[in-house]
C-alpha cells in the first residue's frame, strides 16, 4: 500500500475518533444536570391517588418573578433543578378546596437551612453550593365538602431567625414542631405545668410507634420510633416511606388534657 494511502487513512481514522469523543462530551454535559439533582420538589396527594395536578413556583428573593415557568406536578411526581448557592422558595399553587397539611425536608441538617410556612404552603431553602442535595415533599389534601374551612394543623410554622421575634407561643401547652427521619417522628411539645406527654405514631386507627414522658413546665423533644416489628413489616412490603399520624396528648397535674395530631411522612 502507497505510504501516501495509509497516512490518509490513518488521518480519516483520527479525525472521526476526535469527533466522537466531542460529541460524547458533548452528551454528558448535557445529561449531567439531570443525573445529579440539587434543588427536588416532590408532590403528594391526599387521598393517594387522586389524580388533581398540583401547581408549584419556584422563586429567589427578593425578585417575585418565577425562575422558572410554573409546572404541574401528579401525585408522586417530582422535579429537580440545578441551582447555584443562594435561598430559594417553592411555592404550591393549589387548586380551590386544596390545602397543604404537611412538607417535609431533607438536607445537610444545619439550622435555618429551611424555614417551612404549612399554613401559606411554602418553604424557604438556603442553598450552599451546586453539590447540595435538598428534597422538599409537599403533602396536598382535598378539603371535605362540609368543611368551610382547611382544618388546624396545630403546628406553628418554622420561621427565618429574623422574623422569630415577632411569632407569639400559644399560652397554654402547644405541639411546636415535628421533625422526621428514619423510622421516627420527634415532636417538639411545650407544657405549662407538669404534665404527663404521650405520643403515639398511628397507621390509620393501629398504634406502630408510642412514647410516654413526665416533665416539668418547659419545651422538650419526644421522639417515637416506628417498633422494629412494624417497621421490618413495612420494608418487607417494599415501603420506602409512609404517612402516619403523629399524635400527642398532654395531661397536666390539674388533669387538664390536650391532644394534637399532625401527619407525619416518615422514611423507612
Amino acid at each position: 500500500m502507497p505510504c501516501s494511502a495509509f497516512n490518509g487513512r490513518m488521518l480519516r481514522r483520527s479525525v472521526r475518533v476526535a469527533r466522537f469523543a466531542v460529541l460524547s462530551a458533548m452528551l454528558l454535559a448535557f445529561a449531567a444536570p439531570s443525573a445529579h439533582a440539587t434543588l427536588r420538589v416532590v408532590n403528594h396527594n391526599d387521598p393517594a391517588g387522586d389524580p388533581t395536578l398540583i401547581t408549584y413556583r419556584l422563586l429567589q428573593p427578593p425578585s417575585t418573578t418565577p425562575l422558572v415557568p410554573d409546572f404541574q406536578l401528579a401525585d408522586h411526581a417530582d422535579r429537580s433543578f440545578g441551582v447555584t448557592a443562594g435561598t430559594y422558595v417553592f411555592q404550591a399553587l393549589l387548586p380551590d378546596r386544596w390545602h397543604v397539611t404537611d412538607i417535609q425536608c431533607v438536607g445537610r441538617g444545619f439550622a435555618g437551612e429551611f424555614a417551612i410556612d404549612i399554613p401559606n404552603g411554602r418553604v424557604t431553602a438556603v442553598h450552599q453550593d451546586k453539590t447540595h442535595e435538598q428534597t422538599c415533599t409537599f403533602t396536598n389534601s382535598r378539603v371535605a365538602s362540609s368543611t368551610s374551612s382547611p382544618p388546624s394543623s396545630g403546628i406553628s410554622p418554622s420561621v427565618p431567625p429574623s422574623e422569630a421575634a415577632k411569632v407569639k407561643l400559644p399560652t397554654g401547652p402547644a405541639l411546636l414542631r415535628v421533625k422526621v427521619g428514619v423510622g421516627f417522628a420527634a415532636a417538639t411539645v411545650r407544657v405549662t405545668q407538669r404534665s404527663v406527654i404521650r405520643c403515639q405514631l398511628l397507621r390509620g386507627t393501629h398504634v406502630v410507634g408510642t412514647a410516654r414522658v413526665t416533665h416539668r413546665p418547659g419545651t422538650y423533644s419526644v421522639r417515637v420510633d416506628i417498633t422494629r416489628r412494624q417497621l421490618r413489616a413495612m420494608r418487607h412490603r417494599g415501603l420506602k416511606r409512609i404517612t402516619l399520624t403523629l399524635k400527642v396528648v398532654t395531661v397536666g397535674a390539674n388533669k387538664a388534657t390536650h391532644v394534637f395530631r399532625y401527619r407525619a411522612l416518615v422514611r423507612l
